[in-house]
Parts: C-alpha cells; sequence; structure tokens
C-alpha cells in the first residue's frame, strides 16, 4: 500500500507541475510575469488584516488542516511506521510534499487569474483548471494528464474507504457490538463495510455540485469535531472523556446545523452574512469545539492515572514504577515459551508475537471460549490487565512505554494473539513479560474450563 501511495503521489505531483509550468508560460507569452500577475490581484487580496483574499487562504486552512490531521489514517501510517524517528520523518516529509502540490496549485491560480476571466463561483473555479488543459495539450498528452487525476482519485478512495471502514469494525462493531469477534471475522466485516463506504460515497457524488465544496464539508466538520479531543487528549493531562464528548457534539453538531441552514434555508454562503463566517463558519463551530473541551474537562473529575500513563511517561512512572519481572529464564516452560516467540526487528524496535491455543479442560468440555468471561477473570486475578478501548483488546499496562506493553487479542476460535513492539535494549525484559502473560491467561483460562497450550 505504500508503494501505491509513492506511485499515486507522483503521478498526481507530477501534473500539478506541469499544469503550474503551463499557466506561467502562457502568462509570460503575455509579456506578464508571476509578480506582476500577483501584484494584479490588488493590494487588499495581500493585506492580512482584511477577512478576505490571503486571509480567506489562512482561514481556508484553518477549515481543513486541523481536521486532515486529527483524521484517522495518517495516524494509522505513523503507528505502522518502524519507529518513533521514522514516524517523524515521514510526518515532516508527508507535509513537506503536499505543501508542494499546494504551491504549485497556487501558483496555477494566479496564472489562470491573467488567462481567463474570474470565475463567477466555485464550480466555474473547479473547470478553469480543466479548461487550460484540454485548450493547450495535446490529445496523447490529455490521456496522461488524465491518469494524474486518476491517481488523486484513487489515492483519496482507498485510503478514505478503509479509514472509514475500519473505524466503524473496531470502534463500534468489534467495540460495543461483537468484542469476541475473532481477527478472521473482523476482516470479514472490515471488508464488506469498505464496500458499503464506497457506494454510500457514490451515491452522494453524484448529488454533489461542488468537488471542493463536498471536501471542504466533510472536512470542517471532522475539524469541528476530533480535534480538540485527539490533539487535546494527548497533550493535556487535563482533560477527560466528558470534554472530549461535549466538544464532538457541540463542535459537530454546531458545524453540521450551520451548513444545514446554508444549504437548505439560506441557499447561499454564510459569509454573505458576515465575513467571520467564511467556510461554512468554521470559526464558530472551531471555537465552540474548544471552550466545550477545555470548560466541562474542568468541571468534571479527571481521568484516572492508569488511562493517562500511556501518554504521559511521568504518569507513567507513578503508576508502574521501576520493578522488573521476576522470572526464572532456565525453567523448562520459560525455554518452551522463548523459542516460541516470533521475533522481528524494524528500527529500534523488536516485535515480538507469541501464539496461545486453548481447548476445553476436559474432552466433555464446551469448545468455544467465552471471550469476555474470561477477560473479566483475568482482569480479576491480575489487575495489571487493563481494557482502555473495551474488551477485543487487553493490554498488560506494566511500563510507560505502551507500544512495549504485552497486547492480547483474539486471532481464531481456537488462538489467542499476544505481541509486544519494545525497543531492542527491552526485548529481553518483554520475553519475560510475556512468559509471565502465559502463565495468567492460562490460569485464567483453567478458570473458565479451558487450557492453555502454545500453538
Amino acid at each position: 500500500m505504500v508503494w501505491t501511495d509513492v506511485i499515486q503521489y507522483l503521478l498526481l505531483a507530477g501534473l500539478a507541475v506541469y499544469v503550474a509550468s503551463l499557466s506561467l508560460d502562457l502568462t509570460s507569452a503575455k509579456g506578464i510575469s508571476l509578480i506582476a500577475a500577483s501584484s494584479a490581484l490588488g493590494a487588499e487580496w495581500w493585506d492580512p488584516l482584511l477577512l478576505g483574499g490571503l486571509m480567506g487562504a489562512l482561514v481556508f486552512l484553518v477549515a481543513l488542516l486541523p481536521g486532515w490531521v486529527a483524521e484517522q489514517d495518517p495516524w494509522q501510517k505513523i503507528w505502522a511506521a518502524r519507529d518513533e524517528s521514522s514516524a517523524k520523518r515521514g510526518l515532516v516529509l508527508g507535509g513537506a510534499l503536499l505543501a508542494f502540490v499546494y504551491l504549485c496549485c497556487f501558483i496555477t491560480a494566479i496564472g489562470l487569474s491573467v488567462l481567463y476571466p474570474k470565475p463567477a463561483g466555485e464550480v466555474e473555479a473547479e473547470m478553469l483548471y480543466l479548461k487550460i488543459i484540454s485548450d493547450n495539450v495535446s490529445p496523447v498528452l490529455l490521456a496522461l494528464l488524465s491518469i494524474g487525476f486518476a491517481a488523486a482519485s484513487m489515492s483519496c478512495t482507498d485510503t478514505f474507504a478503509t479509514s472509514a471502514a475500519s473505524c466503524i469494525s473496531r470502534d463500534l462493531v468489534q467495540r460495543h457490538l461483537w468484542p469476541a469477534a475473532t481477527m478472521k471475522q473482523m476482516m470479514v466485516v472490515n471488508r464488506v463495510l469498505v464496500i458499503v463506504m464506497i457506494a454510500i460515497s457514490a451515491s452522494i457524488a453524484i448529488y454533489a455540485t461542488s468537488i471542493v465544496d463536498a471536501v471542504i464539508i466533510a472536512t470542517v466538520i471532522g475539524t469541528t469535531s476530533y480535534f480538540f479531543p485527539i490533539i487535546g487528549g494527548l497533550y493535556w493531562k487535563r482533560a477527560n472523556r466528558w470534554g472530549a464528548m461535549a466538544a464532538l457534539v457541540v463542535g459537530g453538531g454546531t458545524q453540521i446545523a450551520l451548513i444545514s441552514y446554508e444549504q437548505f434555508w439560506l441557499k447561499q454562503p454564510l459569509d454573505s452574512i458576515s465575513p467571520y463566517l467564511t467556510e461554512h463558519g468554521v470559526l464558530v463551530g472551531l471555537a465552540l469545539s474548544a471552550l466545550f473541551f477545555a470548560g466541562v474537562s474542568l468541571a468534571t473529575r479527571p481521568e484516572p492515572d492508569i488511562r493517562l500513563a500511556a501518554f504521559f511517561p511521568d504518569v507513567a512512572e507513578n503508576v508502574f514504577g521501576r520493578d522488573l519481572p521476576m522470572v526464572d529464564r532456565r525453567g523448562a516452560r520459560y525455554l518452551k515459551i522463548s523459542a516460541s516467540i516470533e521475533e522481528k526487528t524494524a528500527g529500534d524496535r523488536s516485535h515480538l508475537d507469541l501464539a496461545i491455543e486453548h481447548a476445553p479442560a476436559r474432552e466433555a468440555g464446551e469448545g468455544s471460549l467465552s471471550w469476555e468471561r474470561f477477560v473479566k477473570g483475568l482482569k480479576e486475578m491480575s489487575p495489571l490487565w487493563f481494557t482502555p478501548t473495551g474488551s477485543h483488546i487487553v493490554y498488560r499496562l506494566s511500563q510507560a512505554d505502551m507500544l512495549a506493553c504485552v497486547k492480547m487479542v483474539r486471532g481464531d476460535e481456537s488462538h489467542i494473539w499476544l505481541s509486544a513492539e519494545p525497543r531492542i535494549e527491552q526485548r529481553d525484559r518483554l520475553k519475560d513479560e510475556l512468559s509471565i502473560a502465559y502463565g495468567e491467561i492460562d490460569e485464567a483460562l483453567a478458570s473458565v474450563g479451558m487450557r492453555a497450550r502454545l500453538g
């Protein structure tokens, strides 16, 4: 998927560069430079103190960038990175590559302001990009540039369809409706939901009059709904679930109400009422989201330290301390478990995986595992096991680094999967903890009439 995205970006960037250079060549042929074309936009356009022109473009960024930062798909890429340095480099490089495409579009827009009359609206403005291509390129080159448009469409389609489907399957279906589902069952659910997401998107696209406006509407709802709950929750200890829910409901609800009023009752842009309502009133929704996020969080009880430990190292040190696990590394069971651990190294972390098979303790016993009953018993036997997002994922929170903690999921009908991603220098410690986790799981399985063995 990564290489697919790389190819798609190269095609999209190639299209943006070509059209920008074409725009510059055509304006130069008229004897007008880029600086002269920029000056022709007028001093008011470049005045950052006026809520129009350049300031309007900045508001546009406020409308879009927070939503993109908090979307699931970039965070999926961050979590999939081989280590922290790779994630940081990828974040910076991705932002720079995205800014490069926007710069090309900005240059193209300045050239289009010289080559064509000012468009009457957003739909006409969108068509100018296609018009400069159709008016000035050969059929063969037009076909190649069409591939660039297709690449952009494919990149967005596969990213958002997969992201939306995984949100519903993991956060709704698996967490609340079907926590005992296996990974294979969830894979089927996710594939079905991808098809559903594409079908819903296609049905909406049929009635969309402006591609850009449809993208903006979708993004500003996300910006006002979950930017502060996600980013604030990562960096502010006092944030809690009630503040996040209030920001989600008030911010997102306000934005949906403003868009509904604009589209169905006013039937013209909200900035016709006030320039401060530009981009569908996103500044209002974002301000209310921030206000309710902070206010409700401060007015309600803070989250327990165990929920904060995964994100704040100082809290984790107080919760977990510095006690190291005590195991007999020469014991027969430890050696057997250690030999069964699959290990891979990526960047500065080791990826450890251990499969545990379970079966009825007696031949006449029940063949299926009651997952929720088993998880409840495991948490009662050992307080280190914790379910921060629901019983479908269980963490053995024993240290400040949550990635390094042992994670347990239900692999299939007869297997439990354990995994951990410790730093290389912590590898031996996590093998010790996997051994302890196996013993605790074995004890919890025995309490529900099952027995464990290495799969």
